[in-house]
């Protein structure tokens, strides 16, 4: 993907976004959010700026061991063309303790913009999560997450890096054109329906390698500017690569394939490696 490219996706996803010099919003503190949502009430924001840290684990009211505590966000999360100026997080570390932060009820940022780092890891989302059309400024690292439900990223552009990876997503993962500028990883990352990675694009290097898809896994029309790596991945049902785009080397070594993959019209500038892949529902053409 061009440069020129990169700058219009985020040039049109911050205009579709809160945060531009004339738009009109509300404003709070991330002590006012983090109250709410202590008051025990569905929290339901849209065209809002939140100021500050919102920090979800700071309040952790269990302890699950000697060194890990635990805080419950009881009540849904909605928010909507929605700006968050500091960094949100679920995840704390004071000494040896370390608290961590369980959403029993869903939780959707749609449209929204995060100026600053989201860090999530080893969050519990009992229910569906989406990040839908939103715009991250920096990193995001949703490493060892547990989603009960749907886990949803469509058209989002992540303008750092993406770490996903030791997940687990019990619902449908949806990443339909989904951008991620600088390094991706969904390794390790145990996919139980089916995935949706069609129209996916990273500009660094993406890593899927020792992933479980239990369903369908569908890749088609991506765009993978840097190295893939997909060794050791488990694909148990269909795993389609129709008209991707690879413009680096692709890792395919030591994959298992159920069902017969599919790999077509695709770009590709080196050969892709398949060392010690297994195909139980036979090879693909590409290969032969």
């Amino acid at each position: 993907m061009s440069n020129h490219l990169i700058a219009c996706l985020i040039v049109l996803q911050t205009s579709c976004n809160p945060g531009g010099s004339d738009s009109l919003q509300a404003t709070i503190t991330a002590e006012q959010l983090l109250a709410e949502i202590a008051a025990g009430k569905p929290v339901t924001y849209v065209d809002v700026t939140i100021q500050g840290d919102v920090n979800l684990a700071q309040e952790s009211d269990a302890q699950l061991t000697p060194n890990t505590r635990l805080s419950t966000v009881d009540v849904p999360l909605y928010f909507e063309r929605c700006q968050f100026t500091g960094k949100v997080s679920g995840f704390a570390r004071n000494g040896d303790t370390t608290s961590l932060t369980r959403f029993a009820a869903s939780v959707v940022f749609q449209n929204c913009r995060f100026e600053d780092e989201v860090d999530l890891r080893g969050t519990t989302f009992d229910h569906h999560l989406s990040l839908n059309n939103s715009l991250f400024d920096k990193d995001v690292t949703l490493q060892a997450v547990k989603v009960g439900g749907d886990f949803r990223m469509e058209q989002a552009v992540f303008s750092g890096n993406l770490f996903l990876q030791e997940a687990i997503i019990r619902g449908v993962c949806w990443a339909k054109e989904t951008h991620v500028l600088g390094q991706f990883s969904a390794q390790q990352v145990d996919f139980w329906q089916h995935a949706f990675f069609a129209g996916f694009a990273v500009q660094q290097y993406a890593d899927f390698g020792l992933a479980h898809f239990r369903r369908s896994a569908f890749f088609e029309y991506g765009n993978y500017a840097d190295r893939v790596n997909y060794s050791g991945t488990i694909f148990r049902h269909r795993a389609e690569w129709t008209k991707v785009r690879f413009a680096e080397n692709v890792d395919m070594s030591n994959t298992w394939y159920a069902v017969k993959p599919i790999f077509s019209e695709m770009e590709t500038n080196e050969p892709i490696i398949f060392t010690g892949a297994r195909f139980d529902g036979g090879e693909p053409d590409i290969i032969r």
